[in-house]
C-alpha cells in the first residue's frame, strides 16, 4: 500500500517558494547581462561578447521554463496526474541540456569558418571590460545561488550555469591579456584569432556542463536510484526498524523522480504472525522515521507469506 506522507507535503511546498523566487532574481539578471553584452558586442564588433550575450539569452529562456516546471510540479497531486507532476523538473533539465548543446555547436561551427576566413579584427581591450566586469556579477550571483539552494536541483543547475559563465568570463580576460601582450611584440596579424578562438575555448569549457544535464535528466525520468547518501539512510532506518520489530531482511527498492522519493519495502512474514493493525504500526513508524528526508516521500511497507511477492 503506497502511502504520502503528509509532513513531507507541508515541507515542500513552503520551499517552493524561495526556489521560484531564486528563479526570478536569475532571470532578471541574465537579461540585463545579455542585453548588454550583445549590444556591446556588436558596436565592437566583437563575437565572443556577442556569443556570451546569446548564450545568456538562451539560457534566460530555459530558466523561465524551469519556473514554469518548479510551479507546474509544486501543485501537487490531481485527478489528471494523481501522483503530481514532479517529472517536469528532470524535463527541464533534459531541455536545458539539449538547448545547450545546440547553442555551443552553431557557436563552434560559426568561430572555425571565421578561422578559414582569416580571423576579424576586433580591440582586445574591450573583451577585456566586458570580460572582468561580467565575471564578477556571475562570481557574486553565483554564490548567492548556492548559498540559498536548499537543496533545490532547479536552483543548483542555475547556479552551475551562473558559474560557468564566471569561469568563462576569466577566461575571456585572460586571452584578450594575452592578446594585448602578443600585439606589442609580435605582429599584429595573430591578433585577428583571437575572437573566434575565445569562443572555441568558451564552447570547450561549457560543453561538459549540458552534457551533465542531460545524464542526470534522463537517469531521473528513467526513476533511477537516489544519490548513495539517500540510501544509506533509508537503509538505516528500515533496518532499525526490522531490529525493533524482530522482521526477516527486507527487499527495499527506491527511486527519485525531482523532489519525489519513492521507497517500497517488502518484508516475509511466517503465515499468521501478523494483523491487519500490526502492519499499520509498522507503516506508520517506517513514515515517521523517512520524514526526516527533505522529499515529497511515497512509501509504502508490505508484508507477505509469499515470497514470490516481494521480489
Amino acid at each position: 500500500m503506497w502511502a504520502r506522507y503528509a509532513g513531507a507535503v507541508n515541507t515542500r511546498v513552503t520551499s517552493a517558494l524561495p526556489e521560484r523566487t531564486l528563479l526570478m532574481h536569475s532571470v532578471v539578471v541574465a537579461l540585463v547581462l545579455s542585453l548588454i553584452a550583445i549590444v556591446a558586442g556588436l558596436i565592437v564588433g566583437s563575437r565572443i561578447i556577442v556569443f556570451d550575450g546569446v548564450y545568456g539569452i538562451v539560457g534566460l529562456s530555459l530558466t523561465w521554463i524551469a519556473l514554469r516546471a518548479s510551479r507546474a510540479s509544486q501543485s501537487g497531486p490531481s485527478d489528471r496526474y494523481p501522483f503530481g507532476r514532479e517529472s517536469l523538473t528532470p524535463f527541464a533539465i533534459v531541455l536545458q541540456g539539449v538547448a545547450m548543446l545546440g547553442t555551443l555547436l552553431l557557436a563552434a561551427v560559426d568561430a572555425v569558418l571565421v578561422i578559414i576566413d582569416g580571423g576579424s579584427d576586433v580591440a582586445p581591450i574591450s573583451v577585456v571590460i566586458y570580460g572582468a566586469f561580467s565575471a564578477v556579477v556571475s562570481a557574486i550571483f553565483t554564490a548567492h545561488l548556492f548559498r540559498r539552494a536548499g537543496g533545490s536541483e532547479l536552483v543548483t543547475v542555475e547556479a552551475l550555469q551562473w558559474r560557468a559563465g564566471a569561469v568563462r568570463n576569466a577566461v575571456m580576460v585572460a586571452g584578450a591579456a594575452v592578446a594585448i601582450i602578443v600585439s606589442t611584440t609580435t605582429s599584429g596579424d595573430l591578433v585577428r584569432f583571437l575572437d573566434p578562438v575565445l569562443v572555441l575555448v568558451a564552447v570547450a569549457m561549457l560543453a561538459p556542463i549540458p552534457v551533465r544535464f542531460l545524464r542526470s535528466g534522463v537517469y531521473e525520468l528513467l526513476e533511477g536510484a537516489p544519490p548513495a547518501e539517500v540510501q544509506q539512510r533509508v537503509a538505516r532506518i528500515v533496518d532499525e526498524l526490522r531490529a525493533r520489530h524482530g522482521l526477516a531482511e527486507p527487499i527495499v527498492r527506491m527511486s527519485k523522480l525531482g523532489r519525489k522519493l519513492y521507497v517500497q519495502v517488502d518484508i516475509v512474514v511466517e503465515p499468521g504472525s501478523w494483523t491487519i493493525e500490526g502492519q499499520d504500526v509498522v507503516r506508520r513508524e517506517l513514515l515517521d522515521a523517512l520524514a526526516e528526508l527533505d522529499y515529497d516521500l511515497w512509501a509504502s511497507l508490505d508484508l507477505t507469506t509469499d515470497r514470490s511477492l516481494a521480489e
